[in-house]
């Protein structure tokens, strides 16, 4: 062998070592978990929970960086354009699958395509209230009430295009109801006005609820699971309210670029599964009414993604709603 090939083999074989070291070393330097909401709402202080023990479990800071702006879009492109070197993570949660049905054109990913499911996080069903004042008590009283005068009960939510917006587009759909809807900025302001008896019912959270419904402001009327809440035993689901297809929940899930490794995601799960199992992270998830979920897989997160992708496209395209 001449020196030329034995150096081009010594070479090539460094070359191989170092590519496999710098491989084996991930991560090596801090992972950012972007957020695309600002500061304060419940997915910064899920990304805020999970990043604190996923540092300690990787051994590197996570850092969470929120992008927000266009309605979560601005965030979520940014992710869906990085390398995918499982240094770039995204907090994703239900607006991740309305989005490119509300948006179309705008919206410069593909929910599937674009990103790889790390863990689903955690999960919450939504409320339908009433003003505790309201002679209105159950989901076939509010029916009947508003079939018998189309239009005349109002219903809010936090926004045009926002989960309690199609959630209540969802409820007429399903329900045959006509409820006029009234849009807030935020679902603290519906729940706000309708304690105030501004309006007649709301979808929401029970976290963005729970000190309105323990001043006796607010009567939940049904909630959007599939059995009761254990926290709520009284609150029949939709589907004993006589309503069907309404077991929907919000969600929260871990999402990394497409193109990242697959060895680095498999690293990422196997994290978050020792994340969410620790005392910190169950506490601060109940804080804001998020449970875990039966299954936090990253099956499970595909399943949901999926299954909300075509929910929410079928309800935008039968309520007609736009955005402009």
């Amino acid at each position: 062998m001449t020196p030329f090939r034995r150096s081009l083999i010594a070479a090539l074989a460094l070359t191989s070592l170092i590519g496999s070291a710098a491989q084996a070393a991930w991560p090596d330097q801090p992972v950012h978990i972007v957020v695309p909401y600002s500061p304060g709402g419940s997915s910064d202080v899920i990304a805020r929970a999970i990043g604190d023990e996923l540092g300690k479990v990787l051994g590197q800071p996570v850092i969470v960086d929120n992008r927000a702006g266009a309605g979560s879009m601005i965030g979520t492109q940014y992710v869906a354009q990085d390398a995918g070197n499982g240094y770039t993570l995204l907090l994703a949660d239900v607006p991740f699958t309305i989005v490119p049905a509300l948006y179309q054109e705008k919206a410069r990913y593909d929910a599937e395509k674009n990103f790889a499911p790390i863990a689903l996080l955690g999960v919450a069903p939504t409320y339908l209230f009433v003003n505790e004042k309201s002679p209105i008590r159950s989901v076939p009283e509010l029916v009947k009430k508003a079939k018998a005068d189309p239009g005349a009960l109002s219903i809010g939510s936090g926004g045009n295009g926002s989960l309690t917006h199609l959630m209540a587009a969802l409820f007429m759909i399903n329900s045959g109801a006509k409820l006029t809807h009234i849009p807030y900025k935020g679902a603290a302001a519906s729940v706000t006005d309708l304690a105030a008896g501004q309006i007649d019912a709301s979808f929401t959270t029970m976290a963005s609820a729970t000190a309105l419904l323990q001043a006796g402001k607010l009567r939940p009327l049904a909630v959007s699971s599939e059995q009761r809440q254990k926290d709520t035993p009284a609150v029949p689901t939709f589907g004993e309210a006589g309503v069907p297809r309404m077991a929907v929940e919000s969600w929260w899930g871990l999402m990394a670029p497409a193109g990242t490794p697959k060895d680095v995601q498999a690293t990422l799960t196997k994290a978050m599964a020792k994340v969410m199992e620790t005392t910190v992270v169950k506490a601060r998830m109940a804080a804001v009414g998020v449970a875990a979920p039966a299954d936090g897989s990253p099956a499970a997160l595909q399943k949901i993604v999926k299954a909300d992708l075509v929910r929410w496209q079928d309800v935008i395209r039968k309520a007609d709603i736009k955005i402009d």
